[in-house]
């Protein structure tokens, strides 16, 4: 079953709270070694905006997937965690050095393969800490390609992008999500009972209310959250792309879970499955009036899902009290001059910015004279030129 939230570990223990005065978030250093096509790197970021030039296929989303992954503990892109491990052993690193809060801290990260068992050891400041306990040291919001899937694709792909904000920004969602699906996976495991004669109908209450809880809370902080986001995407998409609309809703389940669920009953024994709750919950996203998965165009699409990203990020920053590092992947292919142009200047002063291109064409000469830019050839980054 899925709640949006995918292979996402999480951390329980968002940010302070709400209106927040920003703080300087800096990912001053990253070390990898054997990961993907990454041999060694060792490389120094600039403070504000990072341009990686390259080829595809070069190692341009490998190196924002590093970054990532000290942000979520997990790839949101490979399926297997062996799949981060290069050629040259059996075990990959990424290493960083953040600069948060006013403090210095150390990040590392180790994937290690032996046989089928796929091992991750994760430290803080050299203490070894959980998975679950790494988000928020680094915050990160990350656009590549696949995110189109936020408009095109189904609605688990919505509900995994709230999934990821919320757990940032929300003290407690990340073990109250957690428990909602192991409790979903019990329901629909008795269901299953039920149908098949081993089970009364009546043993489903217990289950019932415990989910009820549990989802009332998720969708709360779900829709309040979206509440807040709504405006913040519209300003950005009217930023991006003058003329246009965005619109964003949250499409939940009625406040009353409990009732919710008894009605669903007979609905739920018919497919040996709970059809109704936050598993199932979506964000209605309309540009300029229309629903933006059918009837907007590619580059309206990734106009929109830059929007909902810049959005994160500003929700981010107001409720954490730090700018998010801002991952770019290949963000102005597809986006006409005058788009361009605008979504330049909007993230050219916000916070730290690493940003991929396959070619520099598209930035302003005056953007790169104050940017640090590199090129990237076969896992390798180099000066320009």
């Amino acid at each position: 079953p899925d709640a949006g939230q995918g292979r996402l570990r999480v951390r329980d223990n968002a940010g302070p709270g709400r209106d927040v005065k920003a703080s300087p978030l800096r990912l001053v250093s990253l070390t990898l070694r054997n990961y993907r096509n990454y041999a060694r790197l060792q490389l120094e970021l600039g403070p504000h905006l990072n341009v990686f030039l390259g080829q595809n296929a070069q190692g341009k989303t490998n190196l924002l997937e590093s970054v990532a992954i000290l942000a979520l503990s997990s790839s949101p892109r490979a399926r297997r965690e062996g799949d981060l491990i290069g050629p040259l052993a059996t075990e990959a690193l990424v290493e960083a050095v953040v600069e948060t809060g006013g403090r210095s801290v150390e990040l590392s990260l180790r994937v290690s393969q032996e046989s089928e068992r796929t091992a991750k050891a994760i430290r803080v400041d050299g203490v070894a800490r959980r998975a679950v306990d790494l988000p928020g040291e680094i915050q990160a919001t990350l656009f590549w390609p696949e995110d189109l899937s936020l408009v095109k694709g189904g609605p688990e792909h919505r509900r995994r992008f709230l999934n990821e904000m919320l757990v940032q920004v929300v003290r407690g969602y990340g073990r109250t999500l957690a428990r909602y699906r192991r409790v979903l996976d019990q329901r629909n495991h008795l269901l299953k009972r039920i149908a098949a004669g081993h089970e009364g109908r009546d043993s489903l209450a217990v289950w019932d209310a415990e989910l009820a809880t549990l989802g009332a809370a998720l969708t709360s902080a779900r829709a309040e959250a979206v509440l807040e986001l709504a405006p913040l995407a519209s300003a950005n998409h009217s930023a991006i792309a003058a003329g246009e609309t965005l619109a964003v809703g949250y499409e939940g389940t009625a406040l009353d879970h409990a009732a919710a669920l008894r009605s669903a009953h007979d609905e739920d024994l018919r497919r040996g499955t709970t059809t109704v709750g936050p598993h199932r919950d979506d964000l209605d996203i309309k540009i300029n009036g229309a629903d933006a998965r059918g009837l907007a165009s590619q580059g309206q699409q990734r106009t929109a899902v830059v929007s909902l990203k810049l959005a994160e990020s500003d929700l981010i920053e107001v409720r954490s009290g730090e700018r998010p590092i801002l991952l770019l992947d290949d963000v102005l292919s597809e986006l006409d001059p005058i788009r361009r142009e605008a979504l330049l200047a909007r993230v050219g002063g916000a916070g730290q910015v690493i940003v991929t291109s396959v070619e520099a064409e598209p930035f302003p000469t005056e953007l790169m004279e104050r940017a640090t830019v590199r090129c990237i050839n076969g896992g390798r980054v180099e000066t320009c030129g």
